[in-house]
């Protein structure tokens, strides 16, 4: 998604990930042995009171792109990442998705109606935007009557003075930008499994800010939602329920969960709505596709809360399991319990650095 220029690449893929307050990146390289971590790490904002006011939502909680860039930098250092060029991710609510469908049609002329129906879909204008588009449906599929089927595609819109952004911090941190995706693109290529290709998905990705939902059948996107649920106003709540620091509050949600007896009927009131949202989209689905979903994967910072997976498999009648990036990842044995508490958040950044790796498999 959205290719940039392209420079030599290297043997080793860095994915790096700018969220709300944090920026993490991962290093992966392919050999014999499969798919190798080399190297990963995390800078986190600590968010104060100042950085509260006024609300959570749509809300950057570094002061400035140079702050963003000296995190990038920080990691790299700290972890001697060798890498320079990489692959960002951009936020889901940075970018405008649309499913829509066309009659047959040759490849070629496919980009000339894409443009057209974006246009219908895009609130902004196209000369201030950057497209890209993907089939979802194989464009040779013919239905019961041994006529072609219309084509169904996946659009996607960013602006261009966020792709330059990015463009910028990266140049600052001193690295180059090999692609930019969006996030939802990323998580899938991360989490779902060989197990899992052939099923149909539903990616929840957990944000601070925003949450998304997202459908993937055989391992392609085939639709997403941005619903309104953000993380972050649940962790506020909290700390001012309990006139604690957000941060705090932060670590209480993830370390007691769900099913403490202090927060628990809090967090369930407030996760019982996500779990709302996770069954429309479901039977949306079932509706318009006559197909059921498989299993539900859940990503993001909060997806470590304990407790999370069981409730939501209670609420929603879904086999549910929290992201497991690594999972087909080979790292050091004393690794594995760091892996297993920071797997979920780390999804985006593991996906990003998969990019080139699986086309080499």
């Amino acid at each position: 998604m959205f290719k940039i220029p392209f420079f030599r690449k290297s043997e080793r893929h860095l994915g790096i990930d700018i969220g709300t307050s944090s920026v993490k990146a991962v290093e992966l390289s392919y050999s014999k042995k499969g798919t190798v971590l080399q190297n990963y790490g995390e800078r986190i904002n600590k968010i104060d009171k100042k950085d509260l006011e006024g609300g959570i939502r749509k809300k950057a909680f570094f002061a400035s792109d140079r702050e963003v860039a000296d995190s990038i930098k920080d990691i790299l250092n700290e972890t001697k990442i060798g890498t320079k060029e990489a692959i960002f991710s951009i936020p889901d609510f940075m970018s405008f998705f649309t499913v829509f469908t066309t009659p047959p049609m040759p490849k070629e002329e496919i980009a000339s109606v894409v443009r057209f129906e974006a246009r219908q879909h895009i609130p902004l204008p196209l000369q201030e935007m950057t497209l890209d588009w993907s089939l979802i449906d194989n464009d040779q599929a013919v239905g019961k009557d041994n006529k072609k089927k219309e084509l169904k595609i996946l659009l996607v819109a960013v602006p261009n003075k966020t792709i330059l952004k990015y463009q910028k911090v990266a140049e600052m941190a001193g690295i180059k930008v090999a692609a930019i995706e969006a996030e939802v693109f990323s998580l899938a290529r991360a989490v779902i499994g060989k197990e899992d290709i052939n099923k149909t998905i539903q990616l929840i990705d957990l944000g601070v800010q925003s949450t998304t939902i997202t459908i993937v059948k055989s391992g392609i996107v085939r639709s997403t939602y941005s619903i309104d649920f953000a993380v972050g106003e649940i962790v506020k709540e909290l700390a001012d329920n309990l006139e604690i620091d957000y941060n705090e509050a932060e670590e209480l949600i993830k370390d007691k969960g769900i099913d403490d007896q202090k927060i628990g009927s809090f967090l369930r009131l407030r996760f019982s709505g996500l779990a709302s949202e996770s069954k429309q989209v479901s039977d949306n689905y079932f509706r318009n596709e006559k197909k059921e979903i498989d299993k539900v994967i859940v990503g993001g910072g909060a997806a470590q809360m304990s407790g999370l997976a069981e409730f939501l498999k209670e609420q929603t009648q879904k086999e549910t399991e929290i992201a497991n990036p690594f999972l087909n990842i080979v790292y050091p044995p004393i690794l594995e319990s760091v892996i297993k508490e920071m797997s979920p958040r780390y999804s985006v950044a593991v996906g990003l650095a998969l990019r080139y790796i699986e086309n080499k498999k």
